[in-house]
């Protein structure tokens, strides 16, 4: 976890980012996977690099973070990482989306496809609607246009 930090630290001070909280946790919820949560908080400011465009940038750091600290061991460690709580603020909205999608669709009878999304964004959904007995999702199509179908189990 210190290597995580170390390399956070790194490119943040070549991109010539200020003064960084980090905070690292180790998580199990995922039963065959290690699953290691790092909170960073900075300025708005330098935030916005990272955050802008669906945070495509934070994204990439993620990816980057991941390639060099579990080059062998990618399989078992699962790595999230959030700008001051942004990836918390979309997990509620994609709750809300994911339950109101849910429930037009046992209204209308009818499947809805969701925007594109990223493939975390996308598993969250799948998550949360796997929780509801009565609907199914599938992911179609290819990156970066892949998306989500709600429809009702048969």
């Amino acid at each position: 976890m210190e290597k995580i930090k170390k390399i956070v630290e790194e490119i943040f001070q070549i991109m010539e980012i200020g003064d960084a909280g980090i905070e690292i946790k180790k998580d199990n919820f995922l039963k065959d996977k290690e699953v290691l949560t790092v909170d960073i908080e900075v300025s708005p400011r330098d935030a916005k690099c990272f955050l802008d465009e669906s945070a495509v940038g934070l994204n990439a750091l993620q990816h980057l973070v991941r390639i060099l600290v579990f080059k062998g061991i990618i399989g078992r460690v699962f790595l999230v990482m959030d700008i001051n709580g942004y990836k918390k603020e979309r997990e509620r909205t994609l709750t809300d989306l994911a339950l109101k999608t849910a429930q037009e669709v046992r209204r209308a009878k009818k499947p809805i496809i969701l925007e594109p999304m990223p493939a975390y964004e996308r598993r969250f959904i799948h998550l949360k609607l796997a929780e509801q007995p009565d609907i199914v999702t599938e992911s179609i199509g290819e990156e970066p246009e892949r998306k989500i179908v709600v429809r009702l189990y048969p």
